[in-house]
């Protein structure tokens, strides 16, 4: 396996890994949130709400939303790392030939709720196989939670796609939202926000709406068995297609402060992507994991070319840890505050 990291550190580690075989075909089964017991922790991040502005209104019908701890201060980063020692090196250089990133986004649930997403079945997992590739990520919360506008812009599409098709099957969203970006376009292409599962929809198509302004509330309509939450995507070029046109938030949804993202990809020796090899992230104060994308219809960015990625990650070191069918491999990554972390595996 080598091992390319985009802070600067030259690192070639040999290996081997066996045939995929065939990838398998999954059929459309529902959206939903996994069984909590399932895989090897599923641990929730420990991240706190970022500090969005307070929304001008609520809803009077919506009952008061769960009051979590303020996002901590930043602070100088913890360099011990679990099982692994302590990391005594300074933050490595920032390669500067990675691609320019593109935080634009504002969590997509309002203030005070839980605004960080579900590990469990994020964009382009299965959930070990029991799902269909997740094309986006979800946020559990109480149906009435607000939902909010991501970035300025104006709705695309609001109502049901019980008559038009959006995704898998007809009412696989339910209630849904999709909102066009107007600050921002993405190599000259238009840049959409789907909300999905809606249980009510406060703003109407062809409104136009601010960044934070309340267009609707998470619920459970469509294909949501898992219980309530907001099923968001980010599609780039075309808002109707789920198989060719969504990418994964991680890349698009400003980090909190203090927090950065892991993206990479896994690869053959040919070059190919290599579909669910689990990774694990060993930090300090958590261990994470995440796998590499299942499906043809989730779509790596245009410039990162990624087929993972691991968001709301403290700043500081981490022991990476994957294996092929006959070794484990580790090697440790530095995660900086408000950027991007990129890692190139390749088995041999």
């Amino acid at each position: 396996m080598r091992l390319r990291l985009g802070i600067l550190l030259p690192i070639v580690i040999a290996g081997s890994l066996t045939s995929c075989g065939p990838r398998t075909v999954y059929a459309p089964t529902p959206t939903k949130t996994p069984d909590p017991a399932y895989a090897l922790a599923l641990a929730e991040p420990t991240v706190t709400p970022s500090a969005m502005l307070p929304p001008a209104a609520i809803p009077s019908t919506l009952a008061p939303p769960t009051v979590l701890t303020a996002a901590p201060e930043q602070t100088t980063p913890a360099l011990s790392i679990t099982g692994t020692g302590t990391q005594t090196e300074p933050p490595p250089t920032v390669d500067a030939s990675l691609p320019p990133e593109h935080y634009w986004l504002e969590r997509p649930i309002s203030n005070g709720w839980r605004d960080f997403l579900d590990r469990n079945y994020a964009y382009g997992a299965t959930a070990g196989g029991q799902y269909r590739p997740h094309t986006g990520v979800e946020f559990p919360n109480p149906i009435g939670t607000p939902v909010v506008a991501v970035g300025n812009g104006v709705i695309y599409y609001s109502g049901t796609d019980t008559e038009m098709i959006f995704g898998p099957q007809l009412n696989f969203y339910g209630n849904l939202i999709i909102l066009q970006l107007s600050d921002y376009t993405y190599n000259g292409q238009p840049i959409y926000a789907l909300y999905g599962h809606l249980s009510e929809i406060y703003a109407q198509t062809g409104q136009a709406v601010a960044v934070r302004e309340i267009i609707g509330a998470v619920g459970g309509t469509g294909v949501a068995n898992g219980g309530p939450h907001l099923h968001f995507e980010v599609r780039v070029g075309d808002p109707t297609s789920y198989t060719t046109s969504t990418r994964n938030p991680d890349l698009w949804l400003k980090p909190y402060y203090g927090y950065g993202t892991l993206a990479g990809r896994v690869v053959d020796a040919s070059g190919a992507m290599l579909p669910e090899v689990a990774i694990t992230l060993r930090g300090p104060d958590t261990t994470r994991y995440t796998w590499t994308y299942a499906g043809a219809e989730n779509i790596p960015d245009e410039q990162w070319q990624e087929n993972f990625t691991l968001g709301d990650l403290p700043e500081g070191w981490y022991t990476l840890t994957t294996r092929s069918a006959r070794r484990t491999y580790s090697e440790q990554v530095y995660i900086r505050s408000g950027h991007t972390t990129w890692v190139e595996l390749v088995f041999d």
